[in-house]
């Protein structure tokens, strides 16, 4: 959304995958959850990766202080420019009907006008030209319950193209972008001793098998890791396409186990979701050896 508007067409879709947001998997112990994202490269550090993969400059912004938004340097920019604002805590995104059952999930929008009493912006969930007054703007753009976040109130702005790649340096730059995610990842829970990964996905697994899912996991895969874990696999294989079939026939069958995950899981069908994850595992480490063997 913020590159169209200065006439820039990339679709979400490739926009996900050059990011690098969904490759790999890691786990939470404590809270028994399989992210199924990179654990060194949060939603944040993807859009700023994407970007200047596709040869763009921008303008980035962040505070360490969680005190007052910079509601003055804000309007400032967005005189000239929208802004993508992010990490955002849904909980606090009071025009989405479902905001209460939200808090702490994570979320971008992009602003585009200051008004008396908020933001007008425009939320992908669903929502376009919404107002965001300041006191929710406030709480969600401050974060506190993200835990990936660095630092607070962030955003985006003033993206001007500085280079075009052609495709086969696009195709070039982000294969290696991608070794780079699963290489940062591997030396980050190396520190932090986080299974991720095929060990990741293994280890969910294995908590499936005990039959012991509460309703709050449960509610994670059905309502959100599963399909977005298809959408991203499909993002990736269309990226791939004809210049690396393995690749991108990994990612479709990558898909397709998330698909079947999502029914076995509503219908609550533990032993074939834990075959499932043992596939899912597999073809997970097909992907990174087929990845790092090119």
């Amino acid at each position: 959304m913020l590159l169209s508007t200065i006439g820039e067409q990339v679709s979400p879709q490739e926009m996900e995958a050059y990011t690098g947001v969904g490759l790999g998997a890691f786990w939470l112990p404590k809270e028994k959850l399989l992210f199924f994202s990179s654990f060194s490269n949060p939603p944040d550090l993807g859009i700023t990766r994407a970007l200047r993969l596709l040869g763009f400059s921008f303008e980035e912004n962040v505070t360490s202080d969680p005190g007052k938004p910079p509601l003055e340097q804000l309007r400032s920019d967005l005189a000239s420019s929208a802004a993508v604002l992010g990490p955002l805590d849904m909980g606090y995104l009071t025009h989405n009907p479902l905001y209460k059952r939200m808090m702490g999930a994570d979320h971008f929008v992009l602003a585009y006008r200051f008004e008396k009493d908020g933001v007008l912006i425009h939320d992908p969930e669903g929502f376009p030209s919404v107002l965001l007054p300041f006191r929710q703007l406030e709480l969600a753009w401050r974060a506190d319950r993200i835990p990936y976040r660095r630092g607070h109130y962030r955003y985006w702005t003033r993206p001007r193209r500085e280079r075009r790649p052609s495709q086969d340096e696009l195709y070039e730059s982000n294969l290696k972008s991608f070794k780079e995610v699963y290489t940062e990842a591997e030396n980050l829970a190396g520190r932090h001793d986080i299974a991720i990964d095929a060990k990741a996905i293994t280890t969910l697994q294995k908590h499936v098998e005990k039959g012991k899912v509460s309703p709050a996991e449960r509610g994670f895969m059905v309502y959100f890791s599963f399909k977005l874990g298809a959408r991203r696999a499909l993002d990736f294989a269309s990226l791939l396409g004809s210049k690396h079939p393995e690749l991108a026939g990994l990612k479709e069958k990558q898909a397709e186990l998330f698909g079947a995950l999502q029914s076995l899981a509503v219908q609550r069908k533990w032993a074939k979701v834990a075959d499932s994850l043992e596939q899912l595992a597999q073809v997970e480490t097909e992907f990174r050896d087929a990845l790092f063997s090119g």
